[in-house]
């Protein structure tokens, strides 16, 4: 097992900066449900709009799908954990074809 990584080898294995993002962006989603009053229009968009700024920061190009925050009436959707998801599931996607390339200059 890595030192870098949290969990067991078979299951998902999250780096600490992952778990960082992870964890920011479920409570991100978990402050506009439980907070009503977050749901009014000027102090949602405030949250709506530093959770779009953390995603495009540390998800680059992945972080734009946060953006789906400030449409009308998608408030019912975890959209900065999806959005944490998708940067995942495209980053491990991406480490395993670099590998694979490696491994195929080796051979």
């Amino acid at each position: 097992m890595s030192v870098n990584t949290l969990s067991a080898p078979w299951l998902i294995r999250l780096n600490w900066d992952e778990l960082a993002t992870l964890i920011v962006c479920v409570s991100l989603d978990i402050v506009e449900y439980i907070a009503p009053i977050l749901m009014m229009p000027a102090a949602g968009d405030f949250v709506d709009f530093a959770g779009i700024i953390f995603c495009v920061y540390f998800f680059s190009w992945v972080g734009f799908i946060s953006l789906l925050e400030i449409l009308p009436g998608m408030d019912f959707m975890p959209v900065f954990t999806v959005t944490w998801l998708v940067w995942y599931i495209y980053k491990r996607r991406d480490a395993r074809i670099r590998i694979e390339q490696e491994l195929d200059q080796w051979k």
